[in-house]
């Protein structure tokens, strides 16, 4: 079933006033609305009499929900929604800041620019699918590169058992998500130095102590030893410094 497209029709500017402005969004909130209803039902197979008898009400109530010209009470509209299996998701934006008002569990909403509507019609995706491939997409390579930097740092290589000595109590997985961060840092003294302080076991990859260890013995050999290791990776990964 295609769906309409008010789009165009509703952000056509009509008026200043904020009154106005208030009024074309919910017009807009109403039409979309009701037509995701209409189709839910539809899709479960019911006519607005079934449903009606489902929920036990009138058919004329059924009805009024559909409709986007008639006021909607969010307890009817959420009770409609159950009956057939949907939940309404809402979230309040303001600014940079987003607010999830609904149920979470399982599911969460973000705000993505328009460019991301672009992406997906030149990929002949809808907006959902194109996000999800993204992130499935995104999060392989994730994955790939944490195992691959465990794998290394659990070989016999030499780097990796001067690694290991450094660990203290932490795990080979804890240190190689934070060595994951600081690969990500762009420039190449600044990753030197992120991989230096996890060596010493600073965690943090955003700061850089440069010169402040007490042991400078020691501060040269972590330095020495975080070079070593991110020419390893790079040799490993193919990456470019």
């Amino acid at each position: 079933m295609k769906k309409p497209n008010f789009q165009v029709w509703l952000q056509q500017k009509v008026s200043d006033e904020p009154e106005v402005i208030l009024a074309g969004k919910l017009e807009y909130l109403r039409l979309y609305l009701t037509d995701a209803m209409r189709e839910i039902r539809n899709k479960a197979g019911l006519t607005q009499a079934q449903l009606a008898q489902k929920l036990g009400v009138k058919q004329a109530a059924v009805s009024k929900l559909e409709s986007a010209l008639k006021e909607h009470e969010l307890e009817s509209v959420l009770h409609y929604l159950h009956a057939l299996g949907a939940d309404l998701l809402v979230a309040v934006k303001q600014g940079d800041d987003l607010y999830q008002a609904s149920d979470n569990e399982g599911v969460l909403l973000v705000d993505v620019p328009d460019v991301v509507f672009q992406k997906a019609l030149a990929a002949n995706m809808s907006v959902r699918e194109y996000v999800r491939v993204a992130v499935e997409k995104f999060s392989v390579e994730d994955d790939g590169l944490r195992t691959a930097l465990v794998k290394l740092l659990e070989s016999d290589d030499s780097v990796a058992v001067k690694v290991r000595e450094r660990l203290g109590s932490r795990t080979i997985e804890e240190v190689a998500v934070e060595l994951e961060k600081c690969l990500s840092l762009s420039e190449e003294e600044d990753r030197i130095f992120a991989v230096k302080n996890v060596l010493a076991a600073n965690v943090s990859c955003g700061e850089s102590n440069r010169g402040n260890s007490s042991d400078e013995i020691d501060e040269i050999e972590l330095l020495d030893l975080a070079e070593e290791l991110l020419e390893k990776l790079v040799e490993v990964f193919g990456k470019s410094n």
